[in-house]
C-alpha cells in the first residue's frame, strides 16, 4: 500500500524536502527540477514523468515556472496498529489530563 500526497509548487525558488528511501516524485502538470546535496546530477521531470529517491535524505525542488506533483511513499499500517494498541493501554483519563487547556484571555 502506498500513501500519495498531491502538491502544487508555483515558485522557481528551491524548496527543501526530507524524504524517505523509495519515495517517488511524479509530475502531473508542468516541469520540476530536483537535486540532492552531494550529488552532481540534477533531475528534470516533465508532466507524466517520475523519479524514485534511492536513499533517505534531503531533496531540493523548484518549479519552472509552476508544477503539480505527487509524492508516493510506502504506507506502513503496522505503525497505525501499534499506535492504536498504545492508545488502548494508556487510560483515557491520563490522555485528557495531558492535553493542554485552551482558555480565553481574561478581560
Amino acid at each position: 500500500m502506498r500513501q500519495i500526497e498531491h502538491f502544487e509548487l508555483a515558485t522557481p525558488q528551491p524548496v527543501s524536502l526530507k524524504l524517505g528511501a523509495g519515495c517517488m516524485i511524479r509530475v502531473t502538470h508542468g516541469r520540476l527540477w530536483l537535486t540532492r546535496p552531494d550529488h552532481r546530477d540534477d533531475v528534470w521531470l516533465h508532466a507524466g514523468e517520475s523519479w524514485t529517491l534511492p536513499a533517505s535524505g534531503k531533496v531540493w525542488i523548484s518549479a519552472e515556472p509552476a508544477a503539480q506533483f505527487q509524492l508516493a511513499q510506502a504506507f506502513e499500517p503496522w505503525r497505525w496498529s501499534w499506535l492504536a494498541l498504545l492508545r488502548s493501554l494508556w487510560p483515557a483519563r491520563s490522555r485528557r489530563a495531558s492535553l493542554p487547556l485552551h482558555t480565553a484571555p481574561a478581560r
